[in-house]
């Protein structure tokens, strides 16, 4: 299970902005920005906790609010080997999404 201290090491090994909400301890953000774009990443990270209310899952995905304003593309864990089903829209957007979304997980797994 990964853990807020490691995501937030990992974003800062990379050189990302933080912002750890430890008044509801309930996510961590960082901010990603990618030169030439409007708009940067951002990650969302939520451990995933056992409790008596129900349980949650980790949350760990990043987005990014293309430069038209509207459109949006969303990357996740769980959505890693999803077929596109629009592969021809935001094409090079995607492929950087992509390879920062692979960095960050590495890095977690390098602090693993």
């Amino acid at each position: 299970m990964t853990t807020y201290s490691q995501v937030e090491k990992a974003l800062t090994n990379l050189g990302y902005a933080i912002d750890f909400n430890l008044r509801y301890h309930a996510k961590l953000m960082g901010y990603i920005p990618v030169e030439g774009y409007e708009s940067e990443i951002i990650l969302e990270f939520r451990e995933a906790i056992s409790s008596e209310l129900g349980d949650r899952e980790e949350l760990l995905e990043v987005e990014w609010l293309m430069d038209d304003g509207e459109s949006c593309l969303v990357l996740d864990r769980e959505s890693l080997d999803a077929e596109d089903e629009e592969p021809d829209v935001f094409e090079k957007e995607k492929i950087i999404l992509r390879k920062i979304f692979d960095r960050i997980l590495e890095e977690i797994s390098n602090i693993n």
